[in-house]
């Protein structure tokens, strides 16, 4: 637990630096605007067909004879409420994915530079892989990410799976994303391998500690850039003690 650590506390002491500051809301505001634009484009008849196909659902039908008491109108406003509740579901975690790529395939370059000149400024760049790779890497995590939410969505109505499920399936996003995106440049291939391999467990560790941050007030405003620069310090944390140790 020292390296995770060490590694939280190293990329909140970077926060200090107006640049890390500036990058912190950047994912957070593209995703608000975004969210405004596909509400009020998309998001009223998205609301409306998904409530007219949980009121036609089979379940809606069974509760609706089974209650007679049940009006017309009342099984209508039942299942808009049922519609916003899975749109909220959906929309959170679908945010914190868009502001992931954002850091990944925008801002974690400029991020990486500011924290090379900052703390590793004598780390040989040996460039094991490529930032196409990268954004295909990203990409493809993405998808997985997004596949696991909607398959596990039905699970998030049961108590407790609500926050677990969402927690384990950042820190899969995270951990699978940045450990390449921070390492492509300075490690080699195998260098890489080596780090993820001997790190397996703290870097999903990590990735779950920042997950339950996200539940702190207002902090899913900036999670997804300080989550990147926890990733970097620890990777290259990881990096620089393998070099120094190798015989």
């Amino acid at each position: 637990m020292i390296k995770v650590t060490r590694a939280l506390k190293q990329a909140l002491a970077a926060c200090i630096d107006v640049r890390i500051l500036i990058f912190l809301f950047v994912p957070f505001l593209l995703c608000l605007l975004i969210a405004i634009i596909l509400f009020f484009t998309l998001g009223a008849w998205w609301i409306t067909s998904a409530s007219a196909s949980v009121e036609h659902s089979w379940v809606m039908q069974m509760i609706s004879e089974k209650w007679q008491v049940l009006s017309e109108g009342t099984v209508a406003s039942v299942s808009y409420i049922i519609a916003l509740l899975i749109a909220m579901l959906v929309i959170l975690p679908v945010s914190y994915l868009f502001s992931i790529l954002i850091v990944s395939i925008v801002l974690l370059p400029f991020i990486l530079k500011i924290l090379e000149q900052k703390d590793f400024v004598g780390l040989e760049k040996l460039r094991g892989g490529s930032n196409t790779v990268s954004v295909l890497n990203s990409l493809k995590v993405g998808a997985i990410y997004f596949f696991l939410l909607i398959l596990t969505l039905p699970l998030w109505l049961l108590p407790g799976f609500a926050i677990a499920l969402p927690v384990l399936l950042s820190a899969y996003l995270n951990k699978n994303i940045f450990v390449y995106d921070v390492l492509q440049e300075f490690a080699t291939a195998e260098e890489r391998k080596r780090i993820e391999k001997e790190n397996w467990g703290y870097l999903y560790i990590l990735g779950i500690i920042l997950g339950f941050l996200n539940y702190l007030p207002l902090a899913f405003v900036v999670i997804p850039t300080f989550a990147s620069l926890a990733y970097s310090y620890f990777c290259l944390n990881a990096l620089k003690d393998l070099r120094e140790n190798r015989p």
